[in-house]
């Protein structure tokens, strides 16, 4: 049964099926780092075995994590918590502020947790030339974040897992051309973009020193501009 009692003590985000195609807005709790209550105020029918859930806020825009889910669903009963007599919108139904109801609980459980922290990355937003080997034209595209094993980029054209592609990171005066494949196809917020996490393909030593000194140059700037 899950362990909260009311819809403040909830979030909210947006669910996508593994195309990146919109599914439902969603409430949600997570029971530990690496598993997630998603909260409907109808049973659900026909729910993906995986999806995409991308938390609300900014900071997410171009970042969301797969989720294994569980066949069956629980029942639990949940109040809003607030006084004023409004509805809160959840989906499948809106919700008495006052009044307790019975919801459906799906669990489900991911991995992508566990690679963030693994292959620790900043968040970055620059464009930059792509050229795909399927493809001889330049493209252009815009990194999201980088990381030691990869990077996420965003664009309005379509591509595939799988595709491999040479990217130049970092600026003009001093680039850095690598090769990387397509790892995974990942929604964004942003309506007809589309977000590539790519790993590195044979990525030398020298290729990787500087990748990681960028990391952590980036994140100590980074850290500094928020404190100040």
């Amino acid at each position: 049964m899950i362990s909260i009692t009311s819809l403040q003590d909830t979030q909210s985000g947006s669910l996508f099926l593994m195309d990146c195609s919109f599914l439902s807005s969603v409430r949600y709790c997570c029971e530990s780092p690496d598993t997630v209550c998603l909260i409907f105020s109808e049973k659900p029918e026909d729910l993906p075995e995986r999806i995409f859930l991308m938390p609300d806020g900014r900071q997410y825009d171009y970042r969301a994590f797969i989720y294994t889910l569980s066949k069956d669903s629980e029942t639990c009963r949940l109040q809003d918590g607030r006084t004023d007599g409004s509805e809160t919108n959840v989906q499948g139904g809106s919700f008495n502020a006052s009044a307790e109801k019975e919801y459906y609980v799906v669990r489900g459980v991911t991995d992508d947790i566990q690679e963030v922290r693994k292959n620790f990355r900043v968040y970055v937003s620059f464009r930059t030339s792509v050229y795909f080997d399927n493809d001889s034209k330049e493209a252009m595209v815009t990194i999201k974040d980088i990381g030691c094993g990869g990077f996420l980029f965003v664009s309005d054209q379509k591509y595939k897992p799988g595709d491999t592609l040479s990217v130049v990171l970092f600026d003009s005066r001093n680039p850095l051309l690598v090769k990387a494949r397509i790892r995974k196809l990942r929604p964004v917020r942003k309506e007809g973009r589309y977000g590539y996490g790519c790993e590195y393909i044979d990525l030398n030593s020298q290729s990787e020193a500087r990748i990681r000194n960028y990391v952590f140059q980036t994140e100590v700037l980074q850290m500094k501009a928020k404190e100040s």
